[in-house]
């Protein structure tokens, strides 16, 4: 089973840990050697997918929200 771990966030205001989204994760539970990233990029979520090198190639997929993308690497 596939898991978001988040990454990376933006927060708003001066109060650290308060009003912050996620902007990035890592997708846990890949078969050994993979790795995927789902992240926020121009007001739309994309994946991107590294293999054995550990070398990510291109951002692909224009989805609504981090849920969607990660459905779609089931």
């Amino acid at each position: 089973m596939l898991e978001k771990r988040p990454k990376s966030s933006l927060r708003t205001g001066l109060t650290y840990g308060k009003n912050s989204r996620v902007t990035t994760f890592d997708v846990l539970g890949l078969p050994e050697g993979q790795q995927a990233e789902i992240a926020e990029r121009r007001k739309v979520w994309q994946i991107r997918r590294a293999s054995n090198d550990g070398l990510y190639g291109d951002w692909y997929g224009r989805f609504e929200n981090s849920d969607k993308a990660m459905a779609s690497l089931n």
